[in-house]
This record gives structure tokens, sequence and C-alpha cells, in this order.
């Protein structure tokens, strides 16, 4: 599937899932803007991807560098097309009576917040140009619960309901919205995870039907999928990739 001459931005891109995607529309001929809150790490990965890819650093939990951010790919790259919010946090362990105010804000404020802010500001530019998509990376814990991850369930679950909003409120000006709920991924942020032992990986692949993590690239290539004209009329669907791991109750143990 041919993306040439289109623009895309993508969240959190520095790594993991993001530059999974960035490097999968760059491949497919789009210009990228790799958007991260680690600066150096976006130049590094623009760097990676070559062509026309830039790096722009941006916290997407403020509205004003998100709007920057946002006029300035517009200004380097030449429009905007595609939109990826990928950004995310992890928040693994703390039950709800333990999640400190820190916690949740982050959380909200990466997860919730900074996609609506993404979505806003990239609503300024598709709409007026009546054609564009939007995926929103939201999660299998949108759709089912897990003990200890209050912040990050309730995120996801908001992601999952502006994505619908978004594909209603668009659609009359031919602009899709979508959003892809991963299970569990092989990424840094998983890796993390494991590495501070608040999850293990054998405890993951037994919740999972297929018995594997999933692979960056595998959400990348949905990603494609979604922005590319085979799927012009697929909009407010939420799409799960997670291995079957959705029919699993929850991979959490029960608080006692």
């Amino acid at each position: 599937m041919d993306l040439s001459g289109q623009v895309a931005a993508v969240t959190g891109a520095a790594r993991g899932i993001g530059f999974a995607v960035a490097e999968e529309l760059a491949a497919r001929g789009a210009a990228v803007a790799v958007l991260d809150l680690d600066a150096a790490g976006a130049s590094a990965a623009a760097a990676r991807l070559g062509g026309r890819a830039r790096g722009f650093a941006v916290d997407v939990a403020d509205s004003g560098q998100v709007d920057a951010a946002f006029a300035a790919v517009v200004d380097r790259l030449g429009g905007l097309d595609i939109v990826v919010n990928n950004a995310g946090v992890g928040v693994v362990g703390p039950l709800i009576v333990d999640t400190t105010d820190e916690q949740w804000a982050r959380a909200t404020g990466v997860m919730q917040t900074g996609v609506f802010y993404c979505m806003r500001a990239a609503a300024r530019y598709l709409l007026p140009q009546r054609h564009g998509v939007v995926v929103n990376i939201a999660s299998v814990r949108g759709l089912t619960s897990n003990p200890g991850r209050i912040a990050y369930c309730a995120a996801k679950a908001a992601v999952l309901m502006m994505t619908k909003v978004a594909a209603g409120e668009w659609g009359p000006r031919n602009v899709r919205a979508n959003a892809i709920c991963p299970g569990w991924q092989r990424t840094p942020m998983s890796e993390a995870d494991f590495a501070s032992g608040v999850v293990t990986e054998q405890q993951l692949l037994d919740a999972v039907p297929l018995g594997r993590l999933g692979e960056p690239r595998e959400i990348a290539r949905l990603v494609a999928y979604l922005c590319g004209p085979d799927a012009g009329y697929i909009s407010g669907a939420e799409i799960t990739v997670d291995g079957g791991m959705i029919t699993i109750p929850s991979d959490g143990t029960v608080p006692r």
C-alpha cells in the first residue's frame, strides 16, 4: 500500500510500537514526523528512518506544546494527513487505594488528555482539507479490567470513546478515526516491567491463548492498513490485536 505524498505524525515514536509504526509508514512512502518527549530519541529515530523523517520534541500532556508541534510538522513537512496517537506510560501494580495523585495525573495526562490535545490539534488541519486519518493506540485494558491498573484502564477506555465521538463528528468531512487495542507487546516498556518484577513474562504467556507476546510490527502493519484506501469505509472501529487475550477475563491476580 503506497502512502507516498502523505505526511504522518506519530507520537511516542522514538521507540517501541511508535517507532515500528513510524518505520512502517515511512517504508510505504510517507513523510514521518517523529514526536516524542525525548528530544534526542526523536532525532535519533528520525535519522534511522531517513528520507523526509523529522524529529520533534513534545510533551503531549501540554496543550501549548502539542499545538506548536503540529504547526511545526505542517510547516516543515508541508502538510498533515495521518496522525497516530501512541504516546503512553506504563502503570502496573498499585491498587486503587495505593494509587497516588501523581500516578493518576501522569497516566491520564499522557494517555487521555494528551490524546485529546493531539486529536484537537490534528482536526484543525484535517477537517478544513476534508481528508485525513487518525489512529489511536488504546489497549485491551480499555475493554477489560485488570487489578492494579486503575489509571491505565481508565485512560485507555476514554481513548476508545473519544475515537467514536471523533468518527461521528469528523465523518461528514471525510476524516476517519479508529482505535487499535493491543495486548501485551514485546517493547521496552514491557521489558522494564519484567526487569522490575512487577510481572513476569511467563505470567503473560500463560494468559495469551496464542502463547506469545505480540510484536510491534504487527501493530504497525494494521496502522498502515487503516491509513490506506483499502480501509476507506472503516471509521469508529476498535480492533484488538492481542493473541486472543481478551477471551480471558483478566491476566491479573485477585487482590486479598
